[in-house]
């Protein structure tokens, strides 16, 4: 399949879906609705503010050990026509991508959501970290322009992951192309767990964290 080989069936669904749980950072005490997925145990957080419908901020926390080369979340649940958000280590610090995939390939950089990449997002000798506020997430076009929503009021929303032990060619460099999985699935979260009134409050502390 060559050096970059064409992704064929990432963030697509399995059968098994892993539910999830509140889980509150001890270091920046954000408070997430959480799910830990694959062999590698890469943790999915989301943090929302409180509201009854999309378009809405969200909090995107991705917490892989140092064997994973990159980690991806689809919003929409599977690969095609939804916002795709991947992260990966660089050097001491992590990158968030945007993505987007019109067919089992390679997934393009996409421009439309607004990332901010926030305190905490760092890599160490054993995991790495990426803490980053997305605004566009929670709303999506597809198929000629009809538009898909996150439903925040969602006990169970589904979600889709992917991830593999081989890094980007560039992990400098968010538009970087990457290589196949090597595992992939979906999870839930639990909306209700990720709201939060303390939202703002949330994202003013990670934009004042040092050490990125």
């Amino acid at each position: 399949m060559g050096i970059i080989p064409i992704i064929a069936a990432a963030l697509t669904l399995a059968t098994t879906v892993t539910p999830s749980d509140r889980y509150c950072d001890p270091t920046s005490e954000v408070c997430y609705s959480s799910s830990t997925v694959g062999v590698a145990a890469i943790s999915y957080r989301v943090a929302i503010p409180v509201v009854d419908a999309a378009p809405f901020d969200l909090l995107l926390q991705i917490v892989a050990p140092k064997t994973a080369g990159w980690a991806g979340i689809a919003w929409g649940g599977h690969m095609i026509n939804n916002t795709i958000s991947i992260g990966w280590a660089n050097g001491n610090g992590s990158v968030i991508s945007s993505r987007w995939a019109s067919a089992h390939t390679v997934p393009d950089s996409y421009d439309v959501p607004e990332y901010t990449l926030l305190g905490g997002s760092i890599s160490n000798d054993t995991h790495w970290t990426v803490n980053a506020l997305c605004k566009g997430c929670s709303i999506w076009s597809h198929d000629g322009g009809s538009k898909t929503n996150l439903d925040p009021g969602a006990s169970e929303a589904n979600f889709a992951w992917a991830a593999s032990p081989t890094p980007p060619l560039d992990p400098a460099d968010n538009s970087s192309v990457f290589g196949i999985h090597t595992e992939h699935g979906t999870f839930t979260l639990d909306f209700a767990a990720a709201k939060s009134d303390q939202f703002d409050a949330y994202v003013e502390a990670l934009s004042d964290t040092t050490g990125h």
